[in-house]
């Protein structure tokens, strides 16, 4: 009986972890709420030529130091793979790339969204200080994670990501639906700076 009560209550508590693992991350407008220009302001780093390269989101955060060099600014997050060799989002190299982007995302309507980061290298994504797409090493194009967020009224939400391309192709991209439906990339007007 004894061990059917503590497996019950592992199981329980199991559960209840899942659940506050589940829960969407809450977001906070800005505020004040900006009037930005439209896209996202970039900064980048560029750490040589091989053999030097960016190892991971800590080597792409101390490249950046203080900040980068100002970049041009990107059009959105719909940067899709590119070919070996082709320059990094708006930074002429292609490869030990790395990049201090910052700005806005603007939801339309409050409600519970999922949101989907997708990197070729790595990421560290957030909306309002929540953490919504990770990954620190090298990949192809492909999702980092789906995340749930609530979102408490219409606005501009504070973005940030730090980004590293190490060598090979680029991309860096991001989808998001209400949940429940269908998930679209993100479009440029979604973004501002």
């Amino acid at each position: 009986m004894r061990t059917a009560i503590t497996g019950l209550l592992a199981a329980a508590s199991l559960l209840l972890a899942s659940a506050a693992i589940a829960a969407p991350l809450k977001l906070k407008p800005a505020s004040p709420q900006p009037s930005p220009k439209r896209g996202l302001a970039v900064s980048y780093a560029w750490g040589g030529v091989p053999p030097a390269r960016i190892q991971g989101l800590s080597a792409a955060r101390g490249l950046l130091g203080g900040g980068g060099k100002a970049g041009r600014p990107l059009r959105g997050l719909d940067y899709a793979d590119t070919n070996e060799g082709d320059p990094v989002l708006t930074h002429p190299e292609h490869f030990n790339v790395a990049a201090n982007i910052r700005g806005y995302i603007k939801f339309d309507a409050p409600g519970i969204y999922e949101l989907e980061t997708w990197s070729n290298d790595g990421i560290s994504a957030t909306v309002s200080g929540q953490t919504i797409g990770h990954f620190d090493g090298r990949q192809g194009c492909e999702a980092n994670q789906r995340v749930e967020v609530e979102v408490p009224q219409a606005g501009w939400y504070d973005l940030r990501i730090l980004y590293f391309q190490k060598y090979g192709s680029a991309c860096l991209m991001m989808k998001w639906g209400k949940k429940g439906k269908k998930m679209s990339w993100v479009p440029n007007s979604a973004f501002g700076y």
